[in-house]
């Protein structure tokens, strides 16, 4: 049996209660959760719509209205259903005519259990692909968001990033793995956290940072333990794969997963089963796992550190979100945000968010992302107000106030160079730069080395060999 199951309803019809009978049990039982049982075929055509999708199972001799002429009106009002005939012995004939006419496959009576599950599974991923299709498409057409109000905790007016949620929309119902992927502090929590909350599942969403995590540490917080599976087991205690049933389990920092867990992980993907230390029960696992990595796995599997084999298990869906860097525009946006929010819990007065600061904010590069824009707006509000929050960002940004002044009031000179005659070697260029550079900063490498787009210990080595060529 596959590893995952669509989220997608099937439908049994037919006058036999106790063959749509057989068949609810036999799908229930192998993990098929929204299954529906019918005897009227006039009753199920008014509950699809153009947009239905799933999986029916169609008995052909019914006595109220043919199996051909509910194919056919099905076939008509709702294409993304996917239906599977179900016929006698002697109506072969008639079954390759549904097939001609769209049913995706037929099974023949009596119907063995494993040829049911196996059909309708196939099915029900063929109807799976067709509707995130569809749903693509019509993203593509409209440009909206069915649900915008699930989205509204992460601030962005980015259309990349809008196109993420448009994505996710579509992907949120389906139960495959979704990796997230970005730079350290760009929100991949906050966007896993999104993907749960628009895929309407009823568990809860259960997150876990794995980086650091030893192998035993990892399979005892995710699998749990009974009592008695080692020296301090005094009781039983659930894992959060139990804890995040019919949810999502959120795996942070998956690239620093040691190979042992790893393994682990693949055959909690591959089997939907598990152990919890110390039992040989196995349990079922029914939470869709989200995985997110500030590493690029492509690159590390190679050499032996990310299985590649997990890898695919796990990339099923990709969200990658840019760097705070890359949609400058967002950075007033978040500002202001921040602003809000820091002065509502520090109880102090929100002053306004300048053209100066906004500049100067959009011209540093922000490499811890968001976070790191958030922890530096509630350290100036904190810390004394909005002329902090300038003097913190210029310092960073390696950008004094006072030249940024004589900027503002002569843009000319920001673009304008004196050239002289003739002109420096590109040695003697640096140098004056470096020069340049702490005669600004006062002394300061680290505020130097940043004016100067370098490292300290760059920086250092420049400033030894000005010296040692002096001496």
């Amino acid at each position: 049996m596959p590893d995952s199951i669509p989220h997608l309803p099937v439908y049994i019809l037919d006058d036999e209660q106790a063959l749509t009978r057989s068949f609810f049990l036999t799908l229930k039982s192998f993990g098929f959760q929204d299954v529906r049982t019918f005897h009227d075929g006039r009753k199920i055509l008014g509950l699809f719509s153009e947009r239905e999708s799933g999986v029916l199972l169609l008995d052909l001799s019914m006595p109220d209205i043919s199996g051909e002429e509910v194919l056919g009106r099905v076939r008509e009002c709702s294409p993304l259903m996917q239906v599977v005939v179900v016929t006698g012995i002697n109506e072969a004939d008639t079954a390759i005519r549904c097939i001609r006419a769209g049913a995706f496959d037929y099974l023949v009576k009596p119907v063995d259990a494993d040829r049911l599950v196996t059909t309708v599974f196939r099915a029900m991923s063929h109807a799976a692909v067709l509707e995130q299709n569809f749903r693509l498409r019509h993203k593509l057409l409209t440009g909206g968001l069915d649900r915008p109000e699930i989205f509204q905790g992460i601030i962005t007016q980015d259309a990349r990033v809008r196109a993420i949620f448009s994505y996710m929309e579509v992907v949120a119902s389906l139960s495959e793995p979704v990796l997230v992927t970005g730079e350290t502090g760009t929100g991949k929590d906050l966007l896993a956290a999104a993907l749960h909350e628009a895929s309407g599942r009823k568990g809860r969403f259960v997150g876990i940072n794995a980086a650091g995590l030893d192998d035993n540490v990892f399979a005892d917080t995710l699998f749990g333990h009974v009592k008695g599976a080692f020296t301090d087991a005094r009781e039983s205690r659930e894992g959060l794969v139990a804890r995040a049933a019919g949810g999502s389990l959120f795996l942070d920092e998956i690239g620093d997963l040691s190979p042992a867990s790893q393994v682990k992980l693949l055959k909690l993907i591959q089997d939907r089963v598990y152990y919890p230390l110390g039992s040989d029960t196995p349990r079922t696992c029914t939470a869709r796992i989200i995985a997110a990595t500030n590493r690029e796995l492509e690159a590390t599997e190679g050499h032996g550190r990310f299985r590649e084999d997990l890898l695919y298990r796990i990339n099923t869906y990709r969200l990658h979100l840019p760097p705070l860097r890359d949609r400058r525009d967002d950075i007033p946006l978040l500002t202001e945000f921040f602003l809000t929010e820091a002065c509502s819990e520090l109880n102090v007065n929100r002053e306004p968010l300048s053209p100066r600061t906004a500049e100067l904010l959009t011209s540093y590069r922000f490499p811890g992302n968001v976070r790191e824009l958030r922890s530096l707006v509630f350290s100036a509000m904190a810390g004394g107000g909005m002329a902090i929050l300038e003097q913190k960002i210029a310092d960073l940004a390696g950008i004094g106030l006072a030249s940024l002044e004589t900027t503002q009031r002569n843009p000319a000179r920001s673009t304008s160079w004196q050239y002289p005659e003739p002109l420096p070697t590109l040695q003697q260029a640096g140098e004056i730069l470096v020069e340049q550079a702490l005669r600004t900063s006062k002394g300061n490498q680290s505020k130097a080395s940043a004016m100067l787009g370098i490292t300290r210990q760059a920086l250092n080595k420049r400033i030894k060999k000005v010296k040692a060529g002096e001496t």
